[in-house]
């Protein structure tokens, strides 16, 4: 074998089984991605160019930066690199050129396959509390959660420990699959793979009470909505209002999502958001330094409530990002996410990945003004791969052009 097709069989393995492992571990997901980014380094493509490149420098150095001039010094490195899954992106869309035309939607099976284990393991959860990973002897105690304002019902994790993190990975996920079928990326004979997974994701979603995926997949759902062909509106309306009729004849997801709009049940959200505007008063231009918001935020807690257990971010994504990198830092990325809507907006069309793209993008952002999850890999991995997908040479180009290749 040469080095060429050793390199293409590397890329390929690697990204089908990123793609798997998405929804499933981020050790897997990780180790995937590491195979791809060998399969990179030994085929050694010309550089390619892509629509975030300087909006993603412009956030990671300014991050970087910022922890340089933290006035408490910089966080641990862990803590420091937590952008690093942006690099999932760049391994993605630069593997996706070397692989022939169809491999995007190949990929996209893989995630579907990877969705759908993970949420009938979830779904088995929310019955039993079971713990596959702890029964198969991978986790040294069980992971379970009680089910919020369900007795005897557990919150669905899949094969994570949190229930946020599945719920939030399993929306952008299903969010992208929905919006590739309504554009018509699917092939009619394979629909029943996306479709299926979808179902399947947005079932274990419901089961992980988790309210901020469920606002991010009715704002997913509109978008899409907007977005299709008016022949595709037609069936997806009485799709989603069966859903969400489903779904209100549940009485514990009633009443969870009635508490989304409740000051008293948000009591905890109001107390992160109003400590970080004092950090934020504290250090206005420069920050605290990215990834130092934990290390920092006690100090202000303690001051109010030393009892207040949750010790991580503002639960924000602007909140915490002004927090932590000052208001250039918050441009940056605002930047970052705006360049990334505008070129999938430009690459809608019918049978692109695009719309899939741009459902997941709004879902991130709704799932951010309420959970820390720029900060969570497990779910940014996810992400960007869905962003790598969507924003791939192979639907850039027009319909029936040779599959793009490295020089």
């Amino acid at each position: 074998m040469d080095r060429r097709k050793a390199a293409l069989l590397l890329v390929y393995a690697g990204l089908a089984g990123h793609a798997f492992f998405v929804p499933i571990s981020i050790a897997g997901m990780q180790i995937a991605l590491g195979v791809a980014a060998a399969g990179l380094l030994l085929a050694w493509p010309r550089p390619l160019r892509t629509a975030l490149d300087a909006p993603v420098l412009a956030f990671v150095g300014l991050a970087i930066l910022s922890d340089l001039w933290a006035p408490d010094g910089p966080p641990p490195l862990a803590y420091a690199t937590l952008w690093r899954a942006v690099l999932g992106f760049f391994v993605v869309a630069h593997g996706l050129r070397l692989l022939p035309r169809e491999a995007p939607l190949k990929l996209v099976y893989c995630a579907c396959a990877g969705l759908a284990l993970s949420s009938l393991v979830g779904l088995l959860q929310y019955r039993t509390g079971v713990d596959l990973v702890y029964l198969s002897h991978l986790r040294a105690t069980p992971a379970l959660v009680d089910a919020p304002g369900v007795p005897g019902r557990f919150g669905a994790m899949g094969f994570f420990t949190s229930r946020l993190t599945f719920g939030h990975g399993a929306t952008v996920l299903a969010a992208f699959l929905l919006g590739g079928l309504a554009a018509g990326a699917v092939p009619r004979r394979r629909i029943w793979i996306a479709a299926g997974a979808a179902v399947l994701g947005l079932a274990a979603v419901a089961a992980t009470f988790d309210r901020a995926a469920w606002l991010a997949t009715g704002a997913a759902a509109a978008l899409i909505t907007i977005g299709s062909p008016s022949r595709v509106r037609r069936a997806l309306l009485p799709a989603l209002a069966l859903m969400l009729l489903l779904a209100s004849l549940h009485g514990g997801i009633r009443e969870r999502f009635g508490s989304s709009f409740s000051a008293g049940a948000n009591s905890d959200r109001v107390f992160l958001w109003t400590q970080a505007m004092r950090i934020i008063r504290d250090h206005p231009l420069r920050g605290v330094g990215f990834g130092n918001y934990p290390r920092v935020c006690g100090r202000y807690y303690d001051q109010v409530d030393p009892a207040f257990g949750m010790r991580t971010w503002a639960h924000n994504l602007e909140l915490s990002t002004l927090a932590e990198t000052g208001p250039l830092g918050l441009l940056a990325l605002l930047w970052l996410l705006f360049t990334a809507a505008v070129a999938l907006r430009r690459r809608l069309r019918p049978g692109g990945l695009a719309l899939g793209g741009l459902a997941a993008l709004i879902a991130f952002f709704v799932i951010a003004q309420a959970h820390d999850v720029l900060y969570d890999t497990k779910v940014m991995y996810g992400l960007w791969l869905l962003l790598g997908l969507s924003l791939s040479p192979a639907e850039e180009a027009s319909p029936g052009s040779p599959p793009a290749r490295a020089g």
